[in-house]
Order: structure tokens, then C-alpha cells, then sequence
């Protein structure tokens, strides 16, 4: 298993629904649909503790406003109140703050100028060309939005905000030559528009990509692709809400093309109350580990793990999830489930927080 700081529609033809009943999720009905077709996700029924907890956040409790923390504002504090069942530990966007320093005084991209950028004020656009550059407290949301084009190493995106406005600009993109990208608490509002050509808030074709800390949000299409390359990916510490807000749009958390990766999808927060998208996919990863995540509202599944590309072993663990869609981890023929017969992929101990069931493996003897 990776230390901690440690999918997609397209290919797939098609995917059966699973009825899944008792502690061991044996399949009681199978349907044959399509695998993009699959993506809305429908609401269970009874009591909902998520949309409560939205409603809370939104009107705040006791009469307070959300709880400040550090240098920003706790997203939805009261998110986890009304479960059964919460994560031990302290989630983002719940119990602590992501994003950008909302006290901080972003500075405006038109004046950078040092080694190794390149700004274009017209076409809102800056290129990072040298190696270890870091970008840091800037407010890339200006005059329509700004996009931040890497092709070095080593650079860093920290402390800053962008929005895609008028300018329909896809925020940040890694070439081919660009390796060990960062983004480190940044706030990337979607808005949800869907900008060309991948229609994404991240697109990374380089080698080496960490995301943590983060707010990536109201996406038109997906949150984060990797587009080619190889590595490391790590996504760790954010807060994932809202993707595939564009009719009509292919809406994934993640979406991994290119390889092998090996991948540490750990401590996020998603959260999805419009919109239409499948959650965290996994495909061309050859090891790696989703764990401690938490996962809330209308994702049609929330994990996908592509058996056909794993080389090790690919372990689903510790996640905290309320089960308002299709389910948690997509079945098809090619991808990992719980009770699977491949030992490839391994899922221990994933709390549904509405009743406290453990999804996981049988003990293989």
C-alpha cells in the first residue's frame, strides 16, 4: 500500500446494474445498461441526512454562519451531523478549510515577471517555461479568467483562486514536457462551464501530478483528466463538489488516461447535489489506493477500479460514504468490486454512514 501523501465511460461498452443485498453484497439482479448512460444517479429513499446537512450549512446552525479555521471558511461544517456514522478523522471542507487564504491579497497575473514566465494579458494566459517556478497568492479569476499553462518541472500553483468566466478558459494545463506539477490550495470554480477542448478544471499530460488542498468545484465536465503521461498522481486533502454541471457533458472526479500511474486518491471530500458525473475512475493505473475518503450525494458510482491495467495490487479502504446512487464501486466485467474474484483488488472496511454496514472482501482462505 502507498504512504499517504499518497474510468471512464468512454471506452466501455457496458456494465451491469447490481442489486446488492446482505453484509457480504451478494448480486441479487443484473441489468445490462450502458456504461455512460449510467452516470445519473438516483436519490434513495427514507430519511436524507445529506441534503439536511446541506441545509444546515446553508442556513448555518444555531443562527452562526460557518466556522472560520486559519486563513478561510470551513465549506459545510454541519455536512456529517445527521449520520449514523462519520469518519474518525477530520474531514476536509468539514472540519477544516480548503482553498486559497480568503484574507490574503491575491495579486493580479498581469503583473507577473520573473524567469521562466511568459504573460500574455490579452489572451489572459500564463506559460510557465522554467523549471521551479511557483505561482503564489494570485487571483486568476480577473477580467473573465486567466488561464496557467505549465511546461517545466517542478512548478507550483499555490494560495490562488481562478474561475472560469467569460474567457471560457480551462484553468490550469500541463503539456507533455511538464513534470511534478503541484497545486496546493487553490480554489478552482468551474462555474459550470465546459471549456474546450477537454473540458475540465486540471488537464495534465505530464508526469507527476499532486493536487491537495484544494476547493475544485461546479465543473462543467470533469475536475481533474489526466490526458497522456506517467507517474505519480496524488489527490489528497480537497474538496471535490459539483462536477458534469453541463448538459450533456461526460462528468467524472477523475478521469486517467496515458500510464501506467500509480495513484493516492486519499482524504478527499466529495460532495454532489446537482449535475451529472461519476466519481473517482481509475483507469491505466498499474497500483495504488483510494482511502479515507468521504463520499456524499447523487454520483452515479463512486470509485472505479480498471482490473485490466493493475500490475500489483489496487487497495479500496477506510471510506466513508452515504449510498444515494447506483452504488460505491462500479461492476462491470474489467473493473473491481467488492467480493471480486481477482486479487488484485483488495477493499477493506468502507462504512456506508447511513447505516454503519462494512463494505468489503470476504477473508480469502
Amino acid at each position: 500500500m502507498i504512504e499517504t501523501r499518497i474510468p471512464q465511460c468512454d471506452r466501455a461498452s457496458w456494465a451491469p446494474l447490481v442489486l446488492w443485498s446482505g453484509a457480504l453484497l451478494a448480486p441479487l439482479l443484473v441489468f445490462d445498461i450502458g456504461y455512460c448512460q449510467s452516470r445519473g444517479a438516483r436519490p434513495v429513499g427514507g430519511s436524507d441526512p445529506f441534503s439536511a446537512g446541506l441545509a444546515s450549512d446553508r442556513a448555518g446552525s444555531a443562527g452562526t454562519e460557518n466556522v472560520a479555521e486559519g486563513a478561510c471558511i470551513t465549506q459545510h461544517p454541519h455536512l456529517l451531523k445527521a449520520y449514523r456514522r462519520r469518519p474518525p478523522w477530520r474531514v476536509a471542507g468539514v472540519d477544516y478549510c480548503v482553498g486559497h487564504d480568503t484574507n490574503a491579497i491575491l495579486k493580479d497575473p498581469a503583473t507577473i515577471s520573473m524567469e521562466g514566465t511568459a504573460v500574455d494579458a490579452t489572451k489572459q494566459l500564463v506559460t510557465v517555461t522554467g523549471n521551479n517556478i511557483a505561482l503564489d497568492s494570485y487571483d486568476f479569476s480577473l477580467n473573465g479568467g486567466w488561464q496557467v499553462r505549465a511546461l517545466a518541472a517542478n512548478a507550483k500553483i499555490v494560495n490562488s483562486n481562478f474561475v472560469v468566466d467569460s474567457n471560457d478558459l480551462l484553468p490550469i494545463v500541463g503539456t507533455a514536457e511538464a513534470s511534478n506539477l503541484r497545486i496546493s490550495h487553490c480554489t478552482i470554480d468551474g462555474r459550470g462551464h465546459d471549456p474546450g477542448p477537454w473540458g475540465t478544471l486540471v488537464a495534465y499530460s505530464g508526469s507527476g501530478l499532486t493536487v491537495e488542498y484544494s476547493w475544485l468545484k461546479n465543473s462543467g465536465g470533469d475536475m481533474i483528466q489526466q490526458i497522456g503521461g506517467t507517474g505519480l498522481i496524488v489527490i489528497e486533502h480537497n474538496l471535490i463538489e459539483n462536477g458534469g454541471l453541463s448538459p450533456g457533458s461526460h462528468g467524472d472526479y477523475t478521469q486517467l488516461e496515458g500510464g501506467p500511474f500509480t495513484v493516492a486518491i486519499n482524504y478527499n471530500t466529495t460532495v454532489q447535489n446537482r449535475g451529472s458525473t461519476q466519481g473517482l475512475m481509475t483507469e491505466y493505473v498499474a497500483e495504488g489506493e483510494i482511502g479515507h475518503n468521504t463520499m456524499m450525494g447523487t454520483v452515479s458510482y463512486f470509485l472505479s477500479v480498471d482490473l485490466s491495467s493493475i500490475e500489483t495490487t489496487f487497495a479500496v479502504h477506510d471510506n466513508y460514504f452515504d449510498p444515494r446512487g447506483y452504488g460505491f464501486a462500479y461492476p462491470s466485467r474489467r473493473t473491481g468490486t467488492p467480493n471480486d474474484s481477482s486479487p488484485k483488488s483488495i477493499f477493506t472496511n468502507n462504512v456506508n454512514m447511513r447505516t454503519g454496514a462494512i463494505v468489503q472482501d470476504v477473508v480469502r482462505r
